[in-house]
């Protein structure tokens, strides 16, 4: 398993836990302690029925925006269980590929497994969401017809005793594996029988491979179909022959899986109108234009540990120079609605471009939030990582917005998740508003997440007085909290040792991982600070 565990840490090091939520400090603790966060994973797996019911996985879920006013419920785990399950699912990895349909076959796209132990990937990228698109395009200029469908509430109504079935046919030796996966699926669910949380790799394999049994009787069938994820195309040359499809997917979906199709997105269209809607989907209204077709060619991926990684940070910034980026963003700030895969990649070029046109294009962004509402976690994104390469007045502008539109729970604010990448934001700058505003929302907030960064913030900006504050209540902090006030303890000098002695006994294995990780940069470095 060891190999597996090192694969799961690396990968979460470089590429994050979720693409949903920010990036969590422990992300930070295991690239600078992995070999110590592998070996509480080989001594969680080798205890797993005593551990986890000593140090109870938790996680936090909350509302990610979807369009305008659309949600999907998307979760967090515990950074060290996610790590564990991300490695029990690896192990079962090769297995789950073998078993799915070929990838040669051009019917599944979504999260095709291919682990890169040089660059650390889980899947491979030469299928994904624009190769289904393109696929399923080339396939509706050979039909007249295209059924177009998908799954209602696909994540959180999977059944984990099908799923559990499923695990059980890969024949593995050590049953260990699947036991644990399952029992830390129910404990996420919170002891419901069903549901995978939704943002982590883990539940994307574990997902794809539930759906594999109805993809392969799609295709033993004949049916000409395309999937990806939740997304059926099907695809034949009369409406009687799709909605007998649709009648067969709809009765194993229901008889094998205990899933349904979304009655307001299933439909049957002509191939013209499927083609055009496609590439709009794809490019926006403007699909056709060379300027947004060179857009959407290049591969915005950047390795700094790469041996080339000046070389390719100039190639990749002549090559962000030569679009009309600014034009791009102008045409999209002027629509009622943006698209959100143009805007998508236009912000994250915008850090490739010269310092002018860069503070110039991310303040045209700030002032128009209200438009942006379905891409807010990407502009925050792009803010906190360039914020110091940003002007003055530009990053005083940023923060004076942000605690408006905290202070008066503004629509956007409203959602956690948006919340939670506005204080990433506002921790660079220590201020007395900023820090009112944060031991105000601490007060005001039932999200462990936020509760957990906010700590670890007030501790990097030296607000003793709270910190010290915060200790006396400690035993009645979430877990999770817990956890943040132990590396903000280190903070409090003389105080925060005492504290640490006296409650050393009470300490978790996962809890002196958090500890002897900061005590190890704090003696390495007496200028580091938490990395929030």
């Amino acid at each position: 398993m060891r190999k597996y565990f090192e694969f799961a840490v690396d990968n979460i090091v470089k590429f994050g836990d979720t693409d949903i939520f920010p990036y969590p400090i422990e992300n930070h603790m295991f690239h600078d302690m992995k070999s110590e966060t592998v070996e509480l994973l080989l001594q969680i797996f080798a205890d797993f029925e005593s551990f986890v019911v000593k140090n109870s996985p938790l996680n936090a879920s909350m509302l990610a925006p979807a369009g305008y006013t659309g949600f999907r419920w998307a979760t967090q785990i515990d950074p060290i269980w996610n790590a564990y399950l991300l490695g029990l699912v690896l192990a079962l990895a090769d297995k789950i590929e073998k078993a799915r349909i070929p990838k040669e076959r051009n019917k599944v796209f979504s999260y095709r497994i291919k682990l890169d132990e040089n660059e650390k990937t889980i899947f491979d990228e030469n299928f994904g969401w624009i190769q289904f698109q393109e696929t399923s395009i080339e396939m509706a200029r050979k039909y007249k017809y295209v059924l177009i469908c998908d799954l209602s509430h696909f994540y959180s109504n999977i059944y984990h005793h099908r799923l559990e079935n499923s695990l059980a046919r890969l024949e593995v030796s050590d049953k260990r594996m699947e036991k644990n996966i399952m029992e830390l699926l129910q404990r996420f669910s919170n002891i419901k029988s069903y549901g995978l949380p939704i943002g982590g790799q883990a539940a994307r394999i574990l997902a794809e491979f539930l759906l594999n049994r109805t993809d392969r009787l799609l295709s033993t069938k004949s049916i000409e179909f395309c999937r990806y994820v939740d997304d059926y195309h099907i695809f034949a040359n009369s409406e009687n022959e799709l909605y007998e499809h649709l009648l067969y997917l709809s009765k194993i979906l229901i008889e094998n899986e205990g899933l349904s199709l979304q009655k307001s997105k299933t439909r049957i269209i002509n191939s013209e109108e499927f083609i055009s809607s496609v590439r709009y989907s794809i490019r926006g209204a403007d699909q056709e234009t060379p300027v947004r077709q060179n857009l959407f060619s290049i591969k915005l991926k950047y390795d700094p540990y790469s041996l080339t990684a000046v070389e390719d940070y100039e190639a990749l910034k002549d090559q962000i120079a030569k679009l009309d980026i600014v034009g791009i963003l102008s045409e999209e700030l002027n629509k009622s609605r943006i698209h959100s895969p143009t805007m998508k990649k236009l912000i994250r070029s915008i850090k490739y471009l010269e310092y002018e046109v860069k503070n110039s294009t991310i303040k045209a962004l700030i002032e128009n939030l209200n438009i942006l509402v379905p891409v807010f976690p990407n502009v925050m994104i792009l803010i906190n990582d360039i914020f110091s390469e940003l002007s003055k007045e530009l990053q005083n502008q940023i923060c004076t917005l942000l605690q408006k539109l905290i202070k008066e729970k503004t629509f956007i604010m409203q959602v956690e998740l948006n919340l939670a990448y506005a204080i990433r934001v506002l921790s660079h700058v220590n201020s007395d508003e900023n820090e009112a505003l944060l031991i105000n929302v601490y007060s005001n907030t039932n999200s462990r997440l936020i509760k957990r960064d906010i700590i670890l913030i007030l501790a990097k900006w030296g607000a003793d007085f709270w910190i010290s504050d915060l200790k006396n209540r400690y035993h009645s902090l979430d877990l999770w909290e817990k956890r943040s006030f132990i590396m903000a303890s280190y903070y409090l000098g003389d105080e925060g040792r005492h504290w640490r002695d006296h409650f050393k006994d009470e300490f978790s294995p996962i809890d002196k991982l958090y500890r002897d990780w900061v005590a190890k940069k704090k003696q390495q470095n007496q200028g580091w600070t938490l990395p929030i």
